[in-house]
């Protein structure tokens, strides 16, 4: 299983949303699902949130600061037994390198 970041995977939704309308509007109405489909893994408990861009609001994502004596999500990652941001099983048919499954919406 490859792994990729959060920003990746932000990246990459985002350039599929971007190309297909149907893609964008299913990942509009159930972000988590479509999102687990493509990655083809299980988010579980994890929440996952869409927001719709508009041309007069930018968005920024803060990524989480842990408390004093708290690992950072980065930091878990380098551990035993830390959890990775994303494992994105590789599709049938996919081309080398690549680390989604190719859905058709």
């Amino acid at each position: 299983m490859a792994q990729m970041t959060r920003g990746e995977v932000q990246d990459l939704l985002a350039k599929f949303a971007t190309e297909n309308p149907r893609y964008r509007q299913a990942l509009i109405s159930d972000p988590k699902a479509i999102v687990e489909k493509q990655l083809n893994t299980s988010l579980g408990s994890v929440k996952v949130k869409s927001v719709v861009e508009t041309a007069d609001t930018t968005y920024i994502v803060v990524p989480y600061l842990a408390v004093d004596g708290e690992l950072s999500d980065s930091d878990l990652e380098k551990v035993a037994g830390g959890k990775p941001d994303i494992n994105a099983g590789c599709g049938s048919g996919l081309a080398a390198g690549t680390t989604v499954t190719q859905i058709n919406l």
